[in-house]
């Protein structure tokens, strides 16, 4: 048991490791109905035109496979998925923001 939730704990670690993949969570948090479009959330990057390529190839994708959003390319939103664990790690972590 210890196992798997360390492995787990490993995971979302990983997934948030990047501080592109942590603007995006954080926002995503903060919104009032936990959705973004892609393009409100490149502007939350330094370059918004790497910065969409990037969500768009790397990032949101990543996010959806961790379960942590639900990307819709076609509509190109995204869907937070309410997860008090990493709300407290994205406080902790963006607190100095």
């Amino acid at each position: 048991m210890v196992q798997s939730e360390s492995t787990r704990l490993d995971a979302v670690f990983n997934v948030l490791s990047d501080g592109e993949r942590r603007r995006v969570m954080h926002h995503l948090t903060n919104a009032s109905d936990g959705t973004a479009t892609l393009e409100e959330l490149a502007t939350l990057g330094d370059d918004s035109a790497g910065s969409e390529v990037r969500l768009r190839h790397i990032h949101l994708p990543r996010l959806d496979a961790a379960k942590f959003i639900e990307y819709d390319e076609r509509s190109e939103t995204v869907l937070y998925h309410e997860n008090n664990a990493i709300e407290k790690i994205l406080t902790e972590c963006c607190r100095n923001r």
